[in-house]
C-alpha cells in the first residue's frame, strides 16, 4: 500500500548489484525515496535512473562523505514530498526488511518523545566469512532504549530539519554525534527486536577487515570533536600503539623478557570473553571468536586514531576510508 507518510533515502558508492537489490527492495514499500550517489564509477547512476528513482551525483565541491550524502538526500526527498513526517535512511548495500516501515512509524506514532527507531540489521552472508560473521554480531543492539545507533535508522523529519541533519566534516563517526544532539534534546532513541534488513559487507578478506577498523579508530579519533568515544579512543592507543611500543623497545634495550608482556593480550581475550558480552548469539564460539577480533582490531584502530591526528596537525582534508576495494 503507497504510503506517503514516509520516505526513503538510499546512500551509494560503488555497489553495483548490491544497490539493485537494495532500490527492488524500497521500491516494493511503494513510498517516495531518493538515491544519493558518491562518485561511483559503476553502473549505478544508470541503474537508478533505469528504475525512476530520483537520484542526485555528489559533485566534489566539498568532501564527500556519508554524511553530506544523507543530508542531500534528505533535502531532495523533502523538497519533492513536502508533506512528508518521517525518513528512513539506509545504505545501498542493504536490503530493506518487508515489514520495518510499518513497524517503525506505529512504533513513533504510539511515542511522542520517539525521535528514531532502528531495528535488527542482520548481515546477509555471515555464515561465509569469519568477517562478515563479526559484522553481524557488530550490528546487534540489545531491544530497548539506546543512546545511540547506527546510520541506518527511521526519524521525524522535523527533529532532522530542527538539528540540520548530520555534521558533514566528520568522515566517520557522525551516526554517534548526530544521537548525541538528539539526546541534548532530550528526545529518546529506540532500538526494535523487529527486522530490520539486510546488509552485505562483502568482507571476504583480512585487509577489508582491516581498513574497515581503520576507519572505526579514524571515527573514535574524531569524536574528539564532539566529546564522544573517549573510552574507545585511548583504548585503541594503548592497546595498539603504546604497549606494541613498550614492548619493542624494552626488548631491544632493556631485557629480551618484555616479550612476556604479549600474554597481555591473551588476558585481555579472556577477560572480554567472560564479561557480559551481548551480541545476540549464545554461542561460545561466536563469543571466542568476537573476543579475538576486538583485541586484535585495536591495531588497525591505533592506525585510525594516528591517522586521524596527522591529518589535523598538518590541516590535510582526510579522503573517505573505503574497505570495499
Amino acid at each position: 500500500m503507497e504510503n506517503k507518510k514516509v520516505g526513503v533515502v538510499i546512500i551509494g558508492r560503488n555497489e553495483g548489484d548490491r544497490l539493485i537489490l537494495c532500490l527492488e527492495s524500497v521500491l516494493k514499500q511503494q513510498v517516495p525515496c531518493v538515491y544519493v550517489d558518491s562518485q561511483s564509477s559503476d553502473n549505478s547512476v544508470v541503474e537508478a535512473g533505469q528504475r525512476d528513482v530520483t537520484t542526485t551525483v555528489l559533485d566534489k565541491s566539498s568532501p564527500i562523505n556519508a554524511s553530506r550524502a544523507r543530508n542531500t538526500g534528505f533535502d531532495v526527498l523533502v523538497k519533492e514530498t513536502p508533506d512528508l513526517e518521517y525518513v528512513h535512511f539506509i545504505d545501498a548495500d542493504c536490503e530493506l526488511d518487508d515489514g520495518w516501515l510499518g513497524e517503525a512509524l506505529t512504533t513513533l506514532e504510539k511515542n511522542p518523545q520517539l525521535v528514531i527507531v532502528s531495528g535488527r540489521l542482520r548481515e546477509k552472508h555471515r555464515i561465509e566469512s569469519v568477517y562478515m560473521r563479526l559484522c553481524d554480531m557488530d550490528w546487534y543492539v540489545k531491544p530497548g532504549e539506546v543512546a545511540r545507533c547506527g546510520g541506518i535508522f527511521t526519524i521525524r523529519r522535523t527533529v532532522f530539519e530542527e538539528l540540520s541533519g548530520f555534521d558533514t566534516s566528520l568522515i566517520a563517526g557522525a551516526d554517534p554525534e548526530f544521537c548525541y544532539r538528539i539526546q541534548n534534546k532530550g528526545k529518546k532513541i529506540l532500538s526494535l527486536a523487529a527486522e530490520m534488513g539486510t546488509h552485505d559487507s562483502a568482507m571476504r578478506h583480512f585487509s577489508q577487515w582491516w581498513n574497515r577498523c581503520v576507519k572505526v579508530g579514524f571515527g573514535y579519533a574524531n569524536g574528539a570533536k564532539w566529546g564522544g568515544w573517549k573510552k574507545q579512543y585511548r583504548s585503541s592507543l594503548v592497546w595498539g600503539a603504546f604497549l606494541p611500543l613498550i614492548i619493542i623497545l624494552g626488548m631491544f634495550f632493556v631485557s629480551p623478557y618484555f616479550i612476556a608482556l604479549l600474554g597481555m593480550y591473551g588476558l585481555q581475550v579472556a577477560k572480554i570473553y567472560m564479561s557480559k558480552l551481548d551480541i545476540g548469539s549464545d554461542s561460545n564460539y561466536d563469543k571466542y571468536l568476537y573476543a579475538q577480533f576486538c583485541v586484535l582490531a585495536k591495531f588497525p584502530e591505533a592506525r585510525g586514531v594516528i591517522k586521524y591526528l596527522i591529518s589535523a596537525a598538518i590541516g590535510k582534508q582526510q579522503k573517505i576510508i573505503e574497505y570495499k576495494v
